[in-house]
């Protein structure tokens, strides 16, 4: 069949015209393959601009062609067959639209007083998807060709597009059907509303293979103001049981597709470059899927690369550690890792300045540097620690400590200025320094030191002068918690308590001010019933109003009562708590020096009591008593107590 109609003097519709006089151009009709070409050309026969005209859609022609044939009209049926993907994917089908359209003047349209909304179409990259975008409008107006002419602008702006008519575009009808039912019920587009006009098929890239170490992507070399921390290089990268600590993806050949132009979309090949064989330890485990392959670690540890294989171990010995060497290792806690660290130089150190170690173990066998941290379950240090060097761990034993300590269980076989916070702390000989524990041992005490306690305080050989023996209840955390709790508590009751009083006084007064009306009330009502004659029904009202008052008066009392009752249960509470004081003591094996200090400390109300030991004073144990009345008195004993 003929793909172009091109008609000079006379259209279709047997209207004349003339190349002289572009007056008498009324329409015509053409069927093209290529809308805008033909707009074009006519406009030009006719001398007129493109933009003088326009045109209206009168029918689609749909072709494709296959392997088998060329050039097939699809019927109704046929059409169906573009809803199925498959289909579709064929790499040989084509598919072209041949367009019958009527091309007409604009200026010599009749007008049918038909407002369209502003319609933009869209599309992703691959133009497998085309959305229309109905903009808000308050000038449009509900009409009985208004969804007709709706639809004809999506279409014609599709050919404009070279997007494919007809095809896979059911959701533009339901779309455009409920815009124009929600104008006749509103009479406006409150918002823009957008949609899918037509939907092609997505293709599926592929994927090429990759190999990945999901153990180093553990290094954070970011601190939290989000510079870059040159000492985190990941030297020690700490894995658990059950992670996978690398995968490699297997390439994936991926699925092509067809866009709303009708154009096939082809995938390329994955590309195969990181297929190297792994070697692994018996602490691996190697699972293979259809997409990857992931090597899982059996147990916590470090990955170890050695001689081409991997492995997870838990033990690791290294001379230093330093910004030059490995950097700051960070180990986390529960990854099992232990870190011997063998430096033993006395005039080097083992780790090194501005160092930072987190891992379950670590040993040093030397010196800890100025300003480096290690937190662990435990540490051991075979050397000393720097001034400004901080441990963290649960178990801590440590030669010769200046720096500050904090854990659990600490031992020390000499402590120089340093600060330590424990629950037990053991220190061999004490120079200086501050001890804060619940319970605290020191074998040889010299001079200047401060330990607090909350329990014990005991000391093995006094030599020195100038210490603190504070014991203080509130130096744990536990107790300051507690007391806090109480005290909210305490606090949230009094404020509740304020007001019971005044609102209590005046419920009583009312009470008072109105008995006497009620029992005449009372009254009057009893007399009425022996005279046969029902109450009104005003004065029963008044007597349960009376009682309903009553009754709230009670309630409110019981319940002022039950939180001054709970005051005080907290009270008691807190002064049960605070009394651990009485409990705790100060014990000197050996005879005391003038010169030394020894202080109980109270929480509610605050309060120190302080006692000075006199010289070869013979104290074994120091405890304070509660004599009443407010009275604390510091009781002195040669003998030792029962533990």
């Amino acid at each position: 069949m003929g793909l172009f109609d091109k008609i000079k003097g006379n259209n279709t519709d047997g209207t004349t015209q003339s190349d002289g006089d572009t007056s008498e151009f009324k329409s015509i009709v053409i069927d093209t393959i290529n809308v805008i070409k033909e707009l074009k050309n006519v406009a030009a026969a006719n001398h007129l601009k493109p933009t003088e005209l326009s045109f209206k859609l009168l029918r689609t022609t749909t072709y494709y062609s296959d392997e088998k044939s060329e050039n097939n009209e699809m019927n109704e049926e046929e059409l169906k067959l573009l809803l199925d993907d498959s289909f579709l994917l064929n790499p040989n089908l084509k598919l072209t639209q041949h367009y019958r359209v009527e091309i007409y003047k604009i200026a010599d349209q009749e007008d049918d007083h038909t407002i369209l909304p502003d319609i933009t179409l869209s599309g992703n990259k691959s133009l497998t998807k085309i959305i229309a975008m109905v903009a808000q409008s308050h000038d449009v107006k509900y009409t009985s060709k208004l969804e007709e002419k709706m639809i004809e602008d999506i279409q014609i702006k599709k050919i404009k597009a070279g997007i494919l008519v007809g095809i896979r575009d059911q959701n533009m009808y339901k779309e455009v059907k409920k815009i124009v039912a929600n104008i006749r019920v509103n009479g406006i587009i409150d918002q823009n509303q957008t949609f899918v006009v037509c939907q092609g098929v997505d293709e599926v890239p592929s994927i090429n293979d990759d190999l990945i170490y999901h153990y180093k992507k553990k290094i954070n070399a970011k601190s939290s103001d989000g510079k870059v921390d040159y000492s985190k290089r990941g030297f020690v990268l700490a894995v658990e049981k059950d992670e996978c600590i690398i995968e490699y993806i297997k390439p994936q050949m991926g699925t092509p597709g067809r866009n709303c132009r009708g154009a096939y979309i082809p995938v390329k090949e994955p590309r195969k470059a990181n297929d190297i064989p792994i070697g692994i330890s018996a602490n691996l485990t190697k699972k293979e899927s259809e997409t990857s392959i992931k090597y899982i670690a059996n147990r916590g540890g470090y990955v170890n690369f050695d001689k081409g294989n991997y492995d997870i171990q838990d033990q690791m010995e290294i001379n230093e550690i330093s910004f030059k060497s490995t950097g700051s290792i960070d180990a986390n806690l529960g990854s099992n890792i232990k870190i011997n660290i063998k430096e033993s130089d006395i005039l080097k150190d083992a780790i090194g300045a501005g160092m930072s170690v987190e891992t379950t173990e670590v040993h040093v066998q030397g010196n800890i540097g100025s300003g480096a941290r290690i937190k662990a379950k435990i540490a051991e240090i075979g050397g000393q620690t720097h001034q400004t060097a901080y441990i963290e761990a649960d178990k801590i034993i440590i030669s010769v400590h200046r720096g500050e300590a904090n854990g659990s269980d600490v031992e020390i076989d000499r402590l120089e200025g340093g600060k330590v916070i424990g629950d037990t702390v053991h220190v061999k000989q004490m120079i200086g320094g501050e001890i804060i524990a619940k319970v605290v041992k020191i074998d040889n005490l010299m001079s200047n030191a401060k330990i607090t306690a909350s329990e014990i305080l005991e000391v093995t050989e006094l030599k020195g002068t100038n210490n603190k023996f504070i014991i203080d209840p509130s130096v744990t955390k536990e107790f300051n918690e507690l007391i806090e709790s109480i005290n909210k508590k305490i606090q949230k009751l009094e404020e509740e308590l304020k007001a019971f009083p005044r609102q209590l006084s005046a419920k009583k007064e009312f009470i008072e001010k109105n008995k006497p009306m009620a029992e005449m009330v009372k009254d009057k009502i009893m007399e009425l019933k022996r005279t046969g004659v029902e109450p009104p029904v005003t004065l029963f009202a008044k007597i349960k109003d009376f009682q309903e008052k009553v009754i709230d008066y009670n309630t409110f009392l019981q319940t002022f009562k039950d939180k001054k009752e709970e005051l005080q249960e907290y009270r008691d509470e807190l002064n049960k708590v605070q009394n651990k004081v009485f409990a705790a003591k100060i014990i000197n094996h050996s005879a005391w020096k003038e010169f030394n200090e020894v202080r109980f400390r109270l929480i509610s109300p605050p309060k120190d009591v302080t006692y000075n030991p006199k010289e070869r004073e013979i104290a074994r144990e120091i405890t304070l008593k509660d004599m009443g009345n407010g009275e604390h008195r510091i009781i002195r004993s040669g003998e030792y107590s029962s533990k």
